[in-house]
């Protein structure tokens, strides 16, 4: 969390009347997932090209997918690791790759191209789809819609069913911190928590700040995680779209 919005999150909760006590408990509270958390060693990055590590323009890093085998991806923007968290919250997606394939094609003049994906995603239908990440202003500058019609109505080489893009609208970064906590409620998932957040949840009526749903909980982060479990199964949701904090509004869709 950036300085600024860690001093934001303390001047709003002394604001709301929050007690904050710095006591070290004798157990922690991070998480208490009912199945235990496993840290198998991930599979190196396996896409078509590898990305410079560090870049004067771009910004660069990796980081690891796939709960069910993990492996590394890495990103040459922020555009890409955001939408890298947001993909994987979509339970259609089975399996996400980077920087590949890389599609042959011709453009207009007859001379042969090739264009790597960001993003390899495999479905649940067992479907494989390119996924291009460029910020909106990219996109335009360098047509890479023309490009990804063109890679379409040649036949993908085989290697794709379909195309797509996104751009910061899609992988915002309030949309890449929802997805985070989203991620990481899956792992430290509680049952018993879980069915005394869903009980809190059948309670409300009319919008509720998501601050509210924890007070009272033992252990108010396992009640966050629980909260956010509802989120992902769509259970509970904010009334405006953003990034969702201990002030958001949040309703409980009928």
């Amino acid at each position: 969390m950036r300085r600024e919005h860690l001093i934001k999150h303390h001047l709003v909760r002394v604001r709301l009347g929050d007690k904050i006590d710095y006591t070290i408990p004798a157990s922690a509270t991070y998480g208490k997932p009912t199945e235990a958390i496993e840290y198998p060693e991930p599979l190196p990055a396996n896409g078509d090209r590898t990305p410079a590590p560090k870049s004067p323009i771009n910004y660069r890093g990796t980081l690891v997918a796939n709960s069910n085998a993990p492996r590394v991806l890495t990103f040459e923007s922020s555009v890409e690791r955001n939408a890298a968290l947001i993909l994987q919250t979509n339970r259609d997606i089975v399996e996400l790759l980077t920087q590949q394939p890389t599609c042959h094609f011709t453009d207009v003049y007859g001379i042969r191209h090739a264009h790597t994906f960001d993003f390899c995603a495999r479905l649940r239908n067992g479907k494989r789809l390119g996924i291009a990440a460029k910020p909106i202003m990219k996109l335009i500058e360098t047509n890479l819609v023309g490009t990804l019609l063109r890679i379409k109505q040649q036949g993908m080489n085989g290697l794709l069913d379909d195309v797509n893009f996104v751009t910061e609208t899609f992988a915002s970064d309030d949309a890449a911190h929802n997805a985070r906590e989203i991620l990481l409620s899956r792992r430290l998932r509680n049952e018993e928590e879980y069915q005394a957040a869903l009980e809190v949840v059948k309670g409300v009526r009319g919008p509720v700040r998501f601050r509210a749903l924890f007070v009272g909980a033992e252990v108010p982060a396992h009640r966050r995680t629980a909260l956010w479990c509802l989120i992902d199964e769509g259970l509970l949701r904010p009334a405006a779209p953003g990034r969702i904090e201990d002030t958001t509004l949040m309703i409980v869709p009928l």
